[in-house]
């Protein structure tokens, strides 16, 4: 499992990945994306195994190119 976040800074406000996960990603009052885990864990959603190529998917085709891994 690895966590995902959205750097707001570069965040393009274009939904595609609120739109295409939105298990992992919302938007925020502002319209910038950031992950959650049911609501929770606000821009530091752990992502289960399963589920990381998924996120990955939309880390790849992110216009703004912020969504990111946490590094330990």
């Amino acid at each position: 499992m690895r966590k995902a976040y959205v750097d707001k800074d570069n965040c393009t406000s274009c939904n595609q990945c609120a739109d295409n996960l939105p298990k992992y990603f919302m938007m925020d009052e502002d319209d910038l994306s950031q992950t959650h885990l049911s609501g929770d864990a606000i821009n530091d959603a752990m992502i289960p195994d399963e589920d990381e190529k998924k996120v990955q998917k939309e880390m790849d085709e992110c216009p703004g190119e912020c969504i990111h891994w946490k590094k330990h």
